[in-house]
């Protein structure tokens, strides 16, 4: 049976590793399309993102998104200041920017570039903060691919849209359902007749045999592709599991979870450069997300600026 790549953070750091390190983990998530970090996050920090979401946890319902016994609840980065260490995680990315950001197309091949500022470098940003609460009772979800989301055939442009990444909140174990994953899954090539052909229920309920759990300390994250499939584990335990799922994806694409509703300018200002370029508050190439009057976002994050007002922009007219 294949098995999950392991890679450990905190160890890299101390003994000096980390170039190492961040190698592996990029080349299993290109030869099996998943790895996991251990030890990315100390459980104290991991335990802190609870405590802050714990309210939001509380006040929403079980069975969002078709899970009875889950809740799910997003906005992370205005919600927990904690997270964002998780969210900009060096280690996370750097897969994010090899696999997704070094990406050119040639021709009709999308191909790994090894210049940093490469003509047609794909911009990435994150598409999707969620906590997943998952309680006693919970049911095996059926295994997917989460490139499904955007309704295009991506596999026909040869892209990887998008990286996805489970959080361990609390630990990941078989009995309280560790996320299964299928490692070599995103190199299928006929996916896309099969599901068609068979039906993607059909046909996922018979591979999803071939799934193994991510089992995983608390602060250890999983890491997979879009094209990677998986699905949440069922939760035989009387202990509810904690997972965050952080999603990055290519900047041309909408997100998943809209970051400028749930991160609106009034909260976006109070972060840091780097956060707000993360979540999408920065041009991702040419005029793509500019607004108002030929503006970056960022002019959205001046104090007092506001669109209705004309002349907000503060430019000269001549």
């Amino acid at each position: 049976m294949a098995m999950i790549k392991r890679v450990n953070y905190r160890e890299a750091c101390s003994n000096g590793t980390i170039e190492e390190f961040k190698r592996v983990a990029v080349q299993a998530v290109c030869d099996d399309g998943v790895v996991i970090i251990e030890e990315a996050l100390r459980p104290s920090e991991a335990t802190e993102i609870v405590t802050e979401m714990q309210p939001y946890i509380d006040s929403t319902p079980h069975g969002l998104h078709g899970l009875e016994h889950s809740r799910r609840v997003g906005a992370l980065v205005a919600r927990s200041v904690a997270s964002h260490h998780a969210i900009a995680h060096p280690a996370v990315l750097h897969v994010c920017d090899q696999l997704l950001g070094a990406q050119v197309r040639d021709g009709n091949e999308v191909r790994i570039t090894q210049s940093p500022r490469g003509k047609g470098r794909y911009p990435w940003r994150v598409g999707l903060t969620q906590i997943i609460d998952v309680g006693p009772g919970q049911q095996k979800q059926g295994v997917h691919r989460g490139n499904g989301l955007w309704v295009h055939d991506m596999a026909g442009d040869r892209l990887d849209p998008q990286i996805e990444t489970m959080w361990a909140l609390t630990d990941f174990t078989a009995a309280n359902g560790a996320t299964h994953v299928i490692p070599g899954s995103h190199r299928w090539p006929d996916v896309q007749s099969r599901e068609k052909s068979e039906g993607t229920k059909t046909w996922l309920g018979e591979v999803d045999t071939a799934s193994i759990q991510a089992t995983m300390l608390c602060g250890s994250v999983l890491i997979w592709t879009g094209w990677t499939v998986h699905g949440a584990g069922a939760n035989t335990t009387e202990q509810r599991r904690i997972g965050m799922n952080i999603d990055y994806s290519l900047s041309f694409l909408a997100q998943e979870e809209n970051q400028f509703l749930s991160c609106p300018p009034e909260i976006a200002r109070t972060l840091s450069d780097d956060m707000r370029r993360l979540i999408g508050y920065t041009q991702g190439g040419g005029a793509l997300n500019y607004f108002a009057d030929c503006m970056r976002p960022k002019e959205s994050l001046k104090d007092g600026y506001d669109v209705l007002v004309p002349g907000a922009h503060g430019m000269k007219v001549t």
